[in-house]
């Protein structure tokens, strides 16, 4: 990727599977003195970094492999959680860019797999107005969303674009039962988070098993109320394939404990 990608005439998901969650009291205030041209150099920089690292080479190689017969015929992608590029809090600004980036560029790389355009979208309860901008010169759309979304009112304006054509892209977000739920339901054709994954962990579904219905799936019996599992999210885990993202050796912690989810063919699942 290039400066190409902005528009002309510019003047906490993200984070590791071992960080500290991203919504929190103490949000960092934007950073004094950062202007969108600072966006701009690192995304640039972090642009090369992704697009020279062997985690990218093997990410794209794992997604044309699993490519439908018919081509993905995707119409939108959804970045869920991207936390903020510009909040006084260097770490956290660095596994964004970077999260962001990859997302951006799978987005192109499926994009240049078919002729329909695909629309991008964004959604983080803490952006600044200088992360909309950036986000704006990359004509992507951002999405409202309150602090409290996905911890306890779903996936809120982004559910309505989580669709069988699209892909979502969801770096350690805690999502609630409600949001996995509403996750699935919207079926989209390619995933790549770790709520779904860490959803398995809690309900102690056996994710191997690739079965079509709650029989025959080993689940806790002591789950609180609202945590069991909907036919929805069960038939979601049971229909697809999946593998963990590969390995980011330039900063193996902003991608560890990523899946890829994709759709199998009816005789596969």
């Amino acid at each position: 990727m290039s400066g190409k990608e902005f528009d002309d005439g510019w003047t906490k998901v993200s984070r590791g599977k071992r960080d500290a969650p991203k919504h929190v009291s103490t949000l960092a205030q934007p950073m004094k003195d950062l202007a969108i041209g600072h966006l701009r150099t690192d995304f640039e920089t972090k642009s090369k970094q992704w697009g020279g690292s062997t985690c990218r080479r093997a990410m794209l190689n794992i997604l044309d492999k699993q490519q439908p017969e018919e081509g993905w015929q995707l119409t939108e992608a959804v970045c869920l959680a991207t936390n903020s590029f510009s909040r006084d809090n260097w770490q956290a600004r660095q596994r964004s860019m970077m999260q962001w980036v990859a997302f951006f560029d799978i987005t192109k790389h499926l994009q240049s797999l078919q002729k329909g355009h695909v629309q991008i979208y964004a959604q983080e309860p803490n952006y600044t107005p200088l992360d909309r901008e950036f986000l704006a010169r990359l004509k992507v759309q951002v999405l409202d969303a309150a602090v409290e979304t996905a911890s306890k009112d779903g996936l809120g304006e982004a559910e309505q674009h989580i669709t069988p054509s699209a892909f979502v892209f969801e770096a350690f977000m805690d999502l609630s039962s409600r949001s996995v739920q509403q996750l699935s339901q919207g079926d989209p054709a390619l995933y790549v988070g770790s709520s779904v994954e860490r959803w398995l962990s809690t309900s102690g579904f056996d994710a191997r098993a690739k079965a079509n219905s709650v029989q025959g799936l080993k689940l806790k019996q002591d789950l609180p109320t609202g945590a069991q599992p909907t036919p929805a999210s069960l038939d979601f885990v049971a229909t697809r394939g999946n593998y963990r993202m590969p390995r980011f050796e330039e900063d193996p912690n902003i991608f560890e404990g990523l899946h890829i989810y994709w759709k199998m063919l009816v005789d596969e699942a």
